[in-house]
């Protein structure tokens, strides 16, 4: 025979191992691979949607950032492209050989 005080600890220690395992469980769920991707996905699209919404209410301003980024990123080639070309040195005509006054 147990006495009450033994089989509160040991009910006791079941709920708190039942408790244990259903937080062990919610974890590996919330830091399942499948379970951050989804959330990331979710978070990516739901930006996507805030920034349409934008840029459809300015699009002058989107294009503006969009021209100034490209710019940006194709500095060297815009560079060369409108660079003067350096002057050539002139070409001398080649000496002619077996002529002789």
């Amino acid at each position: 025979m147990t006495t009450p005080s033994l089989a509160a600890a040991r009910a006791d220690v079941l709920v708190k191992r039942a408790r244990l395992k259903a937080s062990f469980a919610e974890a590996k769920h919330r830091l399942a691979p499948a379970t951050i991707a989804g959330g990331v996905a979710d978070d990516l699209r739901d930006r996507a949607e805030e920034g349409v919404a934008i840029v459809r209410e300015r699009p002058a301003v989107a294009a503006g950032i969009a021209t100034t980024l490209v710019a940006f990123l194709a500095r060297k080639r815009l560079r060369r492209l409108f660079r003067r070309p350096k002057p050539r040195p002139p070409v001398l005509p080649a000496p002619v050989q077996g002529t002789a006054p």
